[in-house]
């Protein structure tokens, strides 16, 4: 995005989620579903394993389109009918001509296939709405034996759990985090405490709490809070009371969706959904409203053409050599000289980016032996290759592969005489052939440990910090996206998430379509910002000192309304809970709002929701773009129709003080200077920008921009 641009507004939503830079939330289907998708599954594995010789298994990957097929698997649920559909056509095109052993196993999957496209949901969100209206599910009593079976899953995880602590316990004091003594005390009972219970099930979300990620954990605080949900309805007198209210939400929220499709009824519908699925009530309604609102929310991809543009990194390096060749010592140096490439490869499971060497050896040796000393020069030409991967579980690397060529010249022969001279280059003409196969052995040998080693050290960091930055404290809260896919071909490197919980729903439409041949593109959805920020910032408090050092963190300029120090009140804000980040993006606006629960404005505290928004116009220019503010920026106290004196004064504080964070006009011109061995290769130019109908859609292409000067980073 254009300097300015990014500056302004795509940082301000970096450090509203606290920068995270990148266990999913199960969600109940309907029984034939899942299992219509574990069939295909299971079926084209078993088809595909069947396969003794790899030439055949090739072929009837490639006759079957398996990479399509595996790419839909991976998406599960979330799969679109249109995709499902076009590989259960393609399978019946082809089925004819496989061979009959392969034809009986292939059909099953084709079978599965068609299950998974009958068992999708066939109505649209008006014709839900209008079966709602008309025919809205019956409330249904949850029974004992419901409550039963909960609780022998909750008995079951409790198991597993004891045992792992009992083997893993550590010197972390898992009996507090856990009040375990409180929660085995409950599980005991009949009629267990459910505070008591809660306590407990809060003990199991910590983003900080190391061990809390793993599937012992997981699974325990899924059964328990299941267990806890069928006590609470099986025993509420008011249950049916309630679900009739929630129906009658749902209905309302729907229709005014349908009218005017925004993040706040969206939100809405989300929540009732939640609702639904905690009282496990009306399967069949959740599930189609949940599909219609289940496309992934935020969707990236980098070309081939950006990878491949920055400098090559540069290899020389010079070590010493000692070896023994046929009982000969041989002592010398050697200095490779090439570089590192990086071409993206082909992968339908996860993203793959080819890590490439190409180098000369140049080598001198030297070998000794009964007074005779042979002086050789070498020259090496090495091609290595070690693909590093990524998907939901991080990086993943293979053993690097490396072909060596090596050619041997004589240089000197000294021998105490002509005998031995002649001797001594005969030996070498006749061992030349083998002596240069074994060098170009121990070239490979040695390329492609330090190509593992060097590799593996490149990616330490980004390796490690996905790890422990992003993907575990997001299972530890609950909120790691429930369907991540990752895939490359040899032109792209792609990656989509579907960003959603228990209470919140998803896109509801497709992304906007991109041009053709977009080096870089970001496709955004509103539903990924709400959902995000619920499960990062819920809760959480900014100071004002935070904001500053996270503004400083991303070079941004500190206004002096914000700034901190002497003679400033401090001031500081608790995010809601319930859309602490909210964006809008529809009509080419951009729409940010802020929502807290608490305000602090020196020692005077404000427990009220107040929401705070900001909306910008947006607009493409013929060198970047143009955010225009529209008016001042509006705070709202959500709960109260008439204002106090003091919340007035919040409101005044508030104001000024975010009318400064959100600048009136931001100008971004001349694209992005990339960094690194990427700066001299031009900037990334704005291509499309479009802001409707949720989505957020910003494209770029590689190029050097004409007649305007571009800041630097």
């Amino acid at each position: 995005m254009d300097r300015s641009i990014r500056e302004h507004v795509m940082n301000r939503l970096a450090w509203m989620t606290l920068i995270v830079t990148i266990a999913f939330p199960q969600f109940t289907y309907a029984d034939d579903l899942t299992e219509a998708i574990n069939k295909a599954r299971m079926s084209s594995t078993g088809l595909i394993e069947s396969q003794k010789k790899d030439k055949a298994r090739l072929q009837l990957q490639s006759d079957l389109k398996y990479d399509q097929l595996n790419l839909v698997l991976r998406k599960g649920v979330t799969a679109r009918k249109t995709e499902i559909v076009s590989i259960r056509d393609h399978f019946i095109r082809v089925l004819p001509d496989l061979p009959k052993k392969q034809r009986v196993t292939a059909e099953q999957t084709r079978q599965a296939l068609e299950s998974w496209v009958q068992a999708l949901p066939s109505i649209n969100l008006k014709q839900v709405l209008a079966q709602l209206k008309t025919n809205p599910p019956k409330y249904v009593a949850i029974t004992d034996q419901q409550v039963a079976a909960r609780r022998a899953a909750v008995n079951a995880s409790l198991s597993d759990l004891k045992a792992f602590l009992n083997s893993n316990r550590g010197d972390y004091d898992w009996n507090t985090q856990l009040q375990w003594d409180g929660l085995v005390e409950e599980l005991a009972k009949d009629s267990p405490n459910l505070g008591r219970l809660d306590a407990s099930l809060k003990g199991f979300y910590g983003p900080e709490v190391e061990g809390l990620e793993l599937p012992v954990f997981t699974q325990m605080r899924t059964a328990l809070r299941a267990y806890m949900n069928a006590v609470y309805f099986s025993s509420n007198p008011q249950s049916e009371a309630m679900y009739t209210a929630q129906v009658d939400r749902l209905a309302v929220s729907l229709e005014n969706y349908l009218q005017s499709a925004n993040n706040e009824y969206a939100w809405q519908i989300g929540r009732v959904i939640g609702w639904l699925e905690r009282a496990d009530q009306a399967t069949q309604l959740r599930n189609e409203i949940r599909y219609q609102f289940y496309q992934p929310n935020i969707y990236f991809h980098v070309s081939q053409h950006l990878v491949s543009s920055g400098e090559k990194m540069e290899v020389n390096e010079t070590e010493d050599v000692s070896q023994v060749v046929k009982g000969v010592p041989v002592k010398g140096t050697a200095t490779m000289k090439g570089q590192i490439s990086f071409e993206i490869a082909e992968n339908s499971e996860r993203a793959t980016l080819n890590v490439m060497l190409d180098g000369t050896a140049l080598s001198k040796n030297v070998a000794k032996k009964s007074g005779v000393t042979v002086v050789t020069n070498g020259t090496t030409t090495v091609h290595a290759e070690k693909s590093v991967s990524f998907d939901e579980n991080g990086f993943t690397m293979t053993p690097s592969k490396a072909e060596a060529s090596t050619k041997l010249e004589l240089e000197s022969i000294d021998a105490p005489s002509s005998g031995y001279e002649s001797i001594a280059r005969t030996k070498f003409i006749k061992g030349r052939s083998g002596n240069e196969e074994a060098a170009s052995q121990l070239a490979v040998d040695s390329v492609t440990q330090k190509m593992d080693a060097r590799v593996l050290e490149m990616l330490a960091d980004v390796r490690d910090g996905y790890q422990s930055k992003v993907r575990n404290p997001l299972i530890r809260r609950g909120g790691f996206p429930v369907n991540f896919v990752s895939n490359s071909t040899k032109k792209y490197l792609y990656m989509s998430l579907l960003q959603t919980g228990r209470f919140q729903i998803a896109a509801a439409s497709e992304p906007p379509a991109l041009d053709e041949g977009t080096d870089v593109a970001m496709r955004l959805h509103e539903s990924f910002v709400r959902n995000f920020t619920e499960v990062v910032l819920g809760g959480v408090e900014l100071t004002d000192e935070k904001l500053v050092q996270h503004m400083t963190d991303l070079g941004a300029e500190i206004p002096e309304e914000l700034k901190t120090g002497p003679g400033k009140k401090s001031w500081a804000i608790t995010f809601s809970k319930s859309q602490p980040i909210s964006v809008g993006f529809r009509d080419n606006q951009i729409v940010i709002a802020i929502q807290g629960q608490q305000f602090r404005d020196g020692n005077r505290v404000i427990r009220e929701m107040i929401r705070i928004a900001a909306t910008y116009d947006v607009e493409k220019t013929e060198t970047g773009m143009r955010l225009q503010r529209e008016g001042d920026v509006k705070v709202d106290f959500l709960t109260s129709k008439t204002l106090t004196v003091g919340q007035v004064a919040t409101k005044t504080v508030m104001s000024k003080k975010f009318n400064a964070f959100f600048k009136d006009d931001i100008v971004g011109e001349g694209g992005i200077t990339l960094p690194g061995k990427w700066e001299n290769a031009g900037n990334l130019l704005l291509r499309q920008l479009v802001a409707e109908n949720g989505w957020l859609m910003l494209s770029y292409n590689l190029g050097k921009p004409s007649g305007i000067p571009v800041a630097s980073e």
